[in-house]
Formats: structure tokens, sequence, C-alpha cells
């Protein structure tokens, strides 16, 4: 059944076009999530059956019914007030209050609608008959003790919801009161970050912090149940009561595997049926093996972004940065090594999404330029020099995403025309290496200009805002915090999307803080059982439909 999305505008609302001058046409995704921020929205309707990350028809015939994923993450823990646990969305265990379907819709998850009645309060009403996987019942009084749990413990979720947000239960709904109007809740009630999904206090608060006691408590509500972990293996079993029917799968293995090689392989052997987390080369490796096929998601919402450090070395020159990013050519890390697995950036965000800014530029011309008037100046070697100084970029990827390697590969030739001499750093920890200053210049990871679930104003606030979490840049710009407390507060999209606007000129063309390097689509490498899966935009890799 499809979701519908209810909303009412103010009068001076704007309705943007659905087309703009050099923009694509928005999709369903963008336009639905413009409808996020409106004045006053309801979300009703029931579960879609044939959401992403859901289909393979092939499983019919896969023998025992049973799925084995190579990784490329360790599963960190499973107490959501930690850090890590990301993947209790992905991997079917946790469920929140809402979703963004593989479509774009906003729909239910488990409330069957979610209202916002004035600028502070929020009512969800939750879905009847939905019990945990120890049997207790997904009651307002049980999601209210998860929700001012986490509020309470989890820094992701004090990025959406002040600490001072209530969260009661009124008879059969839950009722969420913000201190100040926050534009946030829909985006928090649907985020995959570890922050507001919903669970069993008691059963967690049992465990003590211990995962090992979490294993088997069934303190989650998702369609499967973790039977057995260690950080480097994960073992669901299905949840036979679940809500929307027995899982089909009668058992799932997620064994990280730190090797892209050794992933790959296991699938070619039969031994595991998926590997997550290939480089953009897999799909030319493959190429011919008929029982081998790379799959990507319908949308590439995931940014690798460029970010500078801003608080030693090079980068610390504006112009220095400005020349850097001008001599990055967007389009050719798409065409030449991204092999269908990339969409080229023109801009922070995805131009699918409605505020979007078409600015990043590849000018080679003007790089040389800012670096000749910088005092930057060529050697025999091509690499530039000033008072003794090359220009050197200790450029940090991550191991464990070969694709971020494969794009400072493409950008290695690219800014070495303008006199940059990239030193690629593939470390095992990325975020390690950057705690030091000294130590890196630049770097791309997996790390996103939107959430998982499509949302651009919690990574705003953790990447660009002064104190953010995830602020690794030194980014320390008034005008950028001040946006940023804004965004917290709009409901209205057309000012949202100004806001936005606005900091995509500071964070990008003014400063040149950041850029994406490009945009990802979400790719796996299955064996012949699942030829038919179709890959999650939003990083549900398994759900109750999974293998119907």
């Amino acid at each position: 059944m499809r979701m519908r999305v209810h909303t009412r505008r103010r009068p001076s609302a704007v309705r943007l076009p659905d087309h703009a001058p050099g923009r694509h046409r928005r999709s369903r995704f963008a336009v639905v999530l413009a409808g996020l921020l409106t004045v006053a929205m309801v979300f009703t309707g029931c579960a879609s059956s044939d959401d992403g990350a859901a289909s393979a028809r092939a499983l019919r015939a896969s023998g025992d019914g049973s799925l084995t994923i190579y990784n490329s993450y360790k599963i960190a823990g499973l107490d959501p007030i930690g850090t890590g646990t990301n993947w209790l969305f992905d991997w079917g265990v946790a469920e929140n209050l809402l979703q963004i379907t593989e479509t774009g819709e906003v729909a239910p998850w488990l409330a069957e609608s979610v209202t916002r009645d004035g600028d502070t309060r929020w009512i969800a009403t939750l879905r009847k008959g939905v019990t945990f996987q120890n049997g207790k019942p997904v009651d307002a009084g049980a999601v209210a003790a998860a929700l001012t749990r986490q509020i309470a413990r989890s820094a992701a979720a004090r990025v959406y919801l002040d600490p001072a947000t209530k969260v009661t239960a009124d008879g059969e709904r839950v009722v969420l009161t913000t201190p100040t109007p926050n534009a946030m809740v829909p985006a928090a009630l649907a985020a995959r970050d570890n922050s507001l999904q919903i669970y069993d206090v008691a059963a967690m608060d049992a465990a003590g912090g211990d995962s090992a006691k979490i294993v088997g408590a069934g303190a989650y509500s998702g369609p499967y149940a973790i039977t057995a972990w260690t950080p480097d293996n994960l073992v669901l079993a299905p949840y036979q009561n679940h809500w929307e029917g027995t899982p089909p799968l009668k058992g799932v293995t997620v064994r990280v595997v730190p090797d892209e090689q050794a992933r790959i392989a296991g699938v070619r052997s039969g031994e595991a049926d998926m590997a997550f987390y290939p480089s953009t080369s897999a799909k030319l490796v493959l190429q011919g093996e008929k029982d081998m096929h790379v799959l990507s998601s319908a949308l590439a919402l995931q940014s690798l972004l460029v970010e500078m450090n801003l608080k030693a070395g090079i980068f610390t020159d504006t112009a220095v940065r400005k020349a850097f990013t001008a001599a990055i050519d967007y389009r050719g890390i798409a065409a030449d090594v991204g092999n269908g697995q990339f969409a080229a950036a023109t801009g922070l965000y995805p131009p699918t999404m409605p505020f979007a800014a078409d600015n990043q530029v590849h000018d080679l011309d003007q790089a040389k330029r800012l670096l000749d008037a910088a005092g930057w100046t060529p050697g025999s070697d091509g690499i530039r020099a000033k008072d003794g100084r090359k220009l050197v970029v200790r450029f940090v990827t991550q191991a464990q995403g070969p694709e971020t390697n494969d794009v400072a590969i493409a950008m290695q030739d690219q800014v070495a025309r303008a006199g940059f001499d990239l030193r690629i750093d593939n470390a095992e920890d990325s975020a390690a290496v950057k705690k030091d200053p000294n130590a890196w210049e630049s770097s791309v990871a997996l790390s996103g200009s939107l959430s998982g679930t499509a949302d651009p104003i919690q990574p705003y606030l953790v990447r660009w805002t002064t104190d953010g979490s995830s602020n690794a840049q030194g980014v320390a710009n008034p005008e950028i915090d001040a946006i940023g407390a804004q965004l917290r507060g709009e409901f209205d999209t057309a000012r949202r999307d100004a806001l936005l606007a606005r900091a995509q000129q500071i964070l990008v063309r003014d400063q040149a803080y950041v850029v994406a390097g490009t945009f990802k689509y979400f790719t796996v490498v299955t064996g012949p059982k699942w030829a038919d899966y179709r890959v999650s935009s939003v990083r549900r890799h398994l759900t109750s439909q999974t293998g119907r």
C-alpha cells in the first residue's frame, strides 16, 4: 500500500518547481523529503510489502534458505546508546517509529501515524499487536522508555533532540515534547544511526552494557533476532511472530572479512552469498563470470566527502584550498574509476535533492593562477614549492572502504597537473589518523552530506558546526554555526532550502572547506541465487521481505 504524506503549508510557503534550469528533475525522494519540514504533517498507511533491499526471488531454489554475507565493518556492540550499532537497522534487527522507503516516501514503521501538534508537540499512534522478540508488547510505555533512554544516554540522539525533550505514554499514543521548535524530529524517528531505535529497556538495562548478555535477550522488534555475536561475526534467526509475518530466511550470518578479494572469493566459492563494499574495479574483474553479479542501488545518495584539514598545514590557506578543489575533475572521477558505481558530483548534495547547489567547478587554469598568486612555484618535477616546502597533500583514505582509495587514485593525477603531490595513506582507522592535526592534509571517507536516511541536517551539524562530534577538520565559522541553529527549528521548506543554499556557498565556494568527491551507488556482489536482490539506497539491507 502506498504511504500518504499529508501536509498543510503556510500561505507564504513557496512551492518549488519540478524543474530548475540546469538541474535534473527532482525525484520523488527529494519531493517527499521536502515535505518532512512543512508546517504540519501526518504519516499514515501501512508498510510497503516490496520496499528496498527486499527482493531475492531466487531464494526459493537456494537450498537451505539461509543467507551468508561477507562484510568489511566490525559489529562494535549491541546496545544502541553506544557507537557502531548502525547495523541494527541494516540487518533487520531493530525498528524505528518511521522510515524512508526506497521510493523516497515517508512511511510508518512501528508507528501507524505521527502528527505534529503545534510547534513543540508530536504524537505517535503505534501499530497494534507488535511485540519484541522476547514476547513483551511494543506499547506506548515501552516506546517512551526506549526513546527516553536514548535521549538521556546517546550522543547520536542528542544531535537530533535536545536533552530536555520529554517522551511520555498517553494511553496508546506516545507524546514527544521538545523544549523549542525542532524540525529534525521526523528525521530522528527514521534515522539509522543508533539514535532512536525501539527496544526493550528492561532487557538492555539488565545486560549492563555487556553485549554478550544482550545476545538471545530478544530486546528488539525486527524480523531477525541475534543468536550469536562477536565483533567479527553475527548470527541471526527469524522472529516467528514478527508483525509482518514470519520472515522467509531460515538464518542469516554476517561475517567480517576485511580483505575485499577474500570477500569476493567467498561468493565465488559459494561460502558466502553476498560480498559488501566491493571496489569500483569489481565490475570489470568479474565481467564475463556468469555466476557472479555486481548489483547497485537505484539512487546514488552517499557522497564521499573530500575534507581539508583547517587546523595545521597547507590548507589553512584559503587560496590553496580553492586551488585544490578547482583542480579536482569531478566528472572524471565518475567516468574514469567509477565503472558505473559513481555519479559525478556537482555539489555537496545529489542533484535530485531540492536544496542541492550546482557549485563544484573543475578549472585547472584557475587552480594554477591561485597557486601562482599564493607564491607556490612549479619545480622541475611539476610539483610546486614555497619557502623550501613542497606542496604535499597527505591524503587519508579508508581501508575498509576500497572505493575511497579509488577516488584518491583518480584525484592523484588530476591535482598533480596543478602542482600538488598527493600521497595516499590507506589507513585501517582513518578517524584515528585525523585526530592528529599534524598527520594529514586532506581525506576522503564514507562520510556523507546526507544521513543514511537522506537527512541533510544531522550531517551538517556533526561535520561542520564548531562543536560537531565529527568535525575533525576544525571548521569554525560563526555563520555556519548560526545556519545550523536555524536549521534545527525551521519547518518551512523554502526557508530551509535557502539556508542550505547559503551554507553551500560558504562551505564550497567562499571557503573551500569541503567538496563531494563523488556520489556512490551502494553496490553488492552476489552469487547466482541472489541475482534478483534489490540493493537498498538507504541501507536497509535485510527486511522481513528479503527473499520472498
